[in-house]
């Protein structure tokens, strides 16, 4: 039975179901993938989340580059998953077209934006996917689900063929089950050269603003994995991130890149068309409409004060250990204030990576009350190679 169809847990698209066979040979052969539904596929429309997307555009007629390099290298697409509504959301609820079952966390959200993506991947639907990552859209799923996720350094990938957001922030990531198939996929996406020799990492920063913004039991479970960790790379070391400063404002600074590139990007479509959105995500655009240039500048100055600070953190190889999400996953349907609230603690966590271009990984190490809970690492701007090492020889947390 074709996987789409026989799909029980909500996350692939039914709306336009597609299958491309890969090549018959490659280091990904055999291999099946699904890709984010907002991913160009010559001759189909994607949704992004949004039915009103699906009818006011046209249909590509070329394949993104991303998933067009996963076809050479033998993998075989099986179909598009549920994305948030135009990648707008941090639960991956999406009131049109339902929220994809997390099978690692029953009852409990799969995450977002990239929420069929790490459903599917979760379920063993699929070996591996693509989703995308502005703000935490693949590391925040991948902790959710108890699975490998990554965001690459910015400008890495090709995002021809992808709905855009926030340009300045935008990344194409992807997702598996093990480690060694993450880095695996990642050598093709990245395009990693045969010869290529992969620096070590010469020590583990613990940013310890970052885990103060968890709650303490979700410390307790990260901090003997973050130990482990250090040991395996060659000792730990305690870290301000922010030097002191409060991470909010990092998370501000990203707020006002995100917010106003969402309304640049979508502007055009909303005006024309006065889609169907959700109302948190009408309301993001609203807070767009509001950031002003003025804004823009001071975040301007503000982004390479961060950029600076964590290029000297990160020289030579170091390595720096944050939670890969805000907290474990929260049930379904929960209400706003306590969304806003993992919200907030996802901005002060997960902004870092995209507003600086940095590679950012999340493995699945721990367990919070028998529910997932990732650990993330980030490098300096190129060291993805790194990062993917890492993960190659761990296995993810099974009860």
């Amino acid at each position: 039975m074709d996987i789409v169809e026989s799909d029980s847990i909500g996350a692939f698209c039914k709306h336009d179901p597609i299958r491309l066979t890969g090549a018959s040979d490659g280091p990904l052969a055999g291999l099946t993938f699904a890709a984010k539904d907002i991913f160009d596929i010559a001759g189909r429309v994607p949704c992004c989340g949004n039915p009103d997307w699906l009818t006011t555009h046209e249909t590509p007629t070329k394949t993104a580059p991303a998933v067009q390099l996963l076809l050479d290298a033998g993998a075989t697409l099986v179909g598009t998953t549920i994305t948030t509504e135009l990648v707008m959301g941090l639960t991956g609820e999406n009131e049109h077209y339902g929220t994809p079952i997390n099978v690692n966390a029953p009852g409990r959200v799969p995450g977002g934006s990239s929420a069929g993506s790490a459903a599917a991947v979760a379920a063993g639907l699929v070996d591996f996917a693509l989703g995308s990552d502005t703000g935490g859209s693949v590391r925040t799923p991948a902790s959710f689900c108890g699975i490998f996720g990554f965001r690459p350094t910015h400008g890495r990938l090709s995002l021809d063929g992808v709905m855009p957001f926030a340009t300045s922030l935008d990344a194409v990531g992807w997702l598996a089950r093990e480690g060694a198939l993450l880095e695996r996929v990642g050598r093709v996406l990245l395009q990693t050269p045969k010869n290529h020799v992969t620096p070590k990492p010469t020590k583990l920063l613990v940013a310890t603003d970052a885990f103060a913004v968890v709650d303490p039991e979700i410390r307790d479970a990260l901090m003997p994995v973050v130990e482990q960790l250090g040991a395996h790379i060659g000792g730990t070391e305690t870290v301000a991130m922010a030097d002191g400063e409060d991470l909010e404002n990092w998370s501000k600074t990203i707020a006002v890149f995100r917010e106003r590139e969402g309304w640049d990007t979508h502007r055009d479509w909303i005006e024309r068309f006065n889609p169907r959105l959700q109302e948190q995500n009408a309301m993001r655009m609203k807070l767009g409409q509001n950031v002003t240039d003025d804004d823009v500048a001071r975040a301007t100055v503000k982004r390479a004060a961060i950029r600076k600070r964590l290029e000297t953190l990160l020289a030579g190889g170091a390595v720096l250990a944050v939670p890969a999400g805000p907290g474990v996953a929260p049930p379904v349907r929960t209400g706003n204030e306590a969304t806003w609230s993992l919200v907030a603690k996802n901005g002060r966590i997960n902004s870092i990576s995209p507003l600086v271009g940095l590679p950012q990984i999340s493995l699945p190490l721990a367990k919070v009350d028998g529910l997932p809970m990732g650990v993330g690492l980030m490098a300096w701007v190129g060291n993805d190679e790194l990062l993917l090492e890492i993960a190659r020889g761990l296995t993810r947390v099974t009860d």
